[in-house]
């Protein structure tokens, strides 16, 4: 496997950010829709405070991959491939991306209106972020924009996956193969 991306398949660092996002993404929205359940005061404000530092994680990855992907260029789409649906893949991923880094920044700013800062405590060596910034107004706008960020990135993250399936059931391309780990 190479380090680096090739004309016919990703690199290992591509894969690895791809899945380990994609991972991370899928346990917040998981996470994020079961939170308000949990009785436990205690077990509930780690966990909160947990999915508050995972998304800063998920925007920091998500950074490097940018920078990752504009640095690396794409292997070629398959042959054939017209020009519409390779503006509507560059368009899929780039929307994809700008609402997977637009989410964590949404929840932080909520979070630093509501006064509900993310700390790391002795996780990251006593690591603290922000201050906190009570402005209820707009620590509600933050809030509501991050539910409805939450379910956009659903839908996208499904349609990503139907696109994948699509190409390697009915196509039978490589495109799905390139991006599995191996």
């Amino acid at each position: 496997m190479t380090f680096r991306n090739t004309p016919q398949t990703f690199g290992s660092v591509s894969k690895l950010l791809h899945w380990l996002i994609s991972t991370l993404v899928i346990l917040m929205l998981i996470a994020g829709y079961f939170m308000s359940d949990i009785g436990n005061d205690t077990l509930k404000a780690t966990v909160i405070n947990l999915h508050k530092l995972t998304g800063l994680t998920i925007l920091g990855l998500m950074l490097v991959r940018l920078v990752w992907t504009l640095l690396n260029p794409k292997p070629l789409p398959p042959p054939g491939t017209s020009a519409f649906m390779k503006f509507v893949e560059w368009g899929g991923h780039f929307f994809l991306y700008a609402i997977i880094i637009a989410m964590p920044i949404v929840g932080w700013v909520g979070s630093v209106a509501a006064g509900h800062v993310p700390h790391a405590g002795s996780i990251v060596f006593n690591l603290s972020f922000i201050s906190s910034v009570p402005n209820k107004p707009l620590a509600e706008l933050a809030f509501q924009m991050h539910s409805i960020l939450a379910i956009v990135i659903i839908v996208m993250v499904s349609l990503h996956v139907l696109a994948a399936l699509y190409h390697h059931v009915i196509k039978k391309d490589n495109v799905l193969r390139r991006m599995m780990p191996g």
